[in-house]
């Protein structure tokens, strides 16, 4: 797939928010509560050092960070369905692509997770409650059509967003890669219809709110698609701006159909504006080598933060260190685990899946590829 050099710093930036929101933010707010492990006396985190990692009050960190993500998948997944284009067997070298990008790691990440949390049970004496079937389902990504409405993680919905993406993706292939302007358009009255007849579903459980759910997402996400036909030509500048508006607009009043809190819609308008900022004004920005690396490790550690960094933290905490040296060294360990999943399953099974996609053209070639 076609690097775009912005795209791929920005998910440094989005993870590094992620991560933000999490440690900081809401560790401050929970005051370490989670898991089972009892809240701290007092927020840990001096009210300065929050005004910093949040300057504005109203800007939701992790909801930023994710709709960057969101938009970054609805601009770059488009140029594999391009190149793909006409060849034998596309659809299915698309899915064995993205087969081995998001699940192998994400299994690694949640296996993570569930440790976090057996630590957690181990050190306040319980036992945990998941159980083996909660954890497959969640493992397929597709926990939501399975029935079940718990997540064991606070990451697994966006990444099912992201498989119903490429569900949509694969349902409108010819015209994405042609780059025709009816996927938005008919998701637009699909997310309208959704807010109006359905409001409120992010508050409910079933099968109908699992699959009107992540409709708002996805048509946010054809954003970043619709920067995608301008990026290869197929949009003029003026048509991105009037579609861009009008599907944020659109976008904007299914949230505040269902009630969303003003600070999170506020997070996703600012991280279109970023983006946007970005594209239009330094597409050939690559971040340096810090956001290079960060960008390199995102995936990892967006999958495996969560509990492993809470629960470090706060156990730490509990056995005499201090909170801002607990953060360093939790985020210091976290980032050190994410560049090792990084190396040691995310870029291989990303290789192997494109060996096994290529392999395609040609069957006899299955016996080199490397199992």
């Amino acid at each position: 797939m076609q690097r775009i050099a912005f795209a791929n710093a920005l998910r440094g930036i989005a993870a590094i928010c992620v991560v933000i929101a999490h440690y900081i933010l809401m560790f401050n707010y929970l005051r370490g509560e989670f898991g089972g492990l009892p809240a701290l006396t007092e927020n840990p985190f001096p009210g300065m050092m929050i005004s910093i990692f949040n300057p504005l009050g109203n800007l939701n960190m992790g909801a930023f960070g994710v709709a960057l993500f969101f938009l970054i998948s609805g601009l770059v997944i488009p140029i594999s369905v391009a190149s793909l284009q006409g060849k034998q067997l596309a659809k299915t070298k698309f899915v064995i692509g993205r087969l081995f990008r998001i699940w192998p790691t994400y299994i690694v990440g949640l296996l993570i997770t569930l440790g976090a949390l057996e630590v957690a049970a181990g050190y306040m004496g319980y036992t945990t409650s998941y159980t083996a079937p909660q954890v497959l389902m969640q493992m397929s990504l597709f926990r939501d059509w399975f029935g079940s409405s718990t997540p064991l993680d606070g990451v697994v919905w966006t990444l099912e967003v992201e498989i119903k993406f490429y569900l949509v993706v694969l349902l409108c292939w010819s015209m994405i890669g042609r780059g025709k302007l009816f996927p938005l358009f008919a998701l637009g009255i699909a997310t309208i219809m959704a807010a109006n007849l359905y409001p409120g579903n992010i508050y409910q459980t079933g099968p109908l709110a699992a699959f009107v759910y992540p409709i708002k997402y996805i048509f946010f996400m054809l954003i970043g698609v619709a920067f995608n036909y301008h990026f290869r030509g197929l949009l003029s500048l003026e048509r991105l701006f009037a579609i861009s508006a009008g599907m944020l607009c659109v976008f904007g009043y299914s949230c505040l159909t269902e009630g969303w809190q003003i600070e999170v819609i506020v997070s996703y308008c600012a991280a279109f504006a970023l983006f946007t900022a970005f594209y239009l004004l330094a597409q050939d920005w690559s971040g340096g080598p810090v956001f290079d690396f960060l960008a390199n490790i995102s995936y990892p550690l967006y999958a495996c933060h969560g509990a492993f960094g809470i629960v470090g933290m706060r156990i730490m905490i509990d056995q005499g260190i201090s909170e801002i040296p607990a953060l360093i060294i939790q985020t210091a360990v976290t980032i050190l685990l994410s560049w090792l999943i990084h190396k040691a399953i995310e870029t291989p099974t990303h290789i192997l899946g494109k060996k096994i996609a290529k392999s395609l053209d040609d069957p006899k070639n299955l016996r080199y590829v490397p199992l």
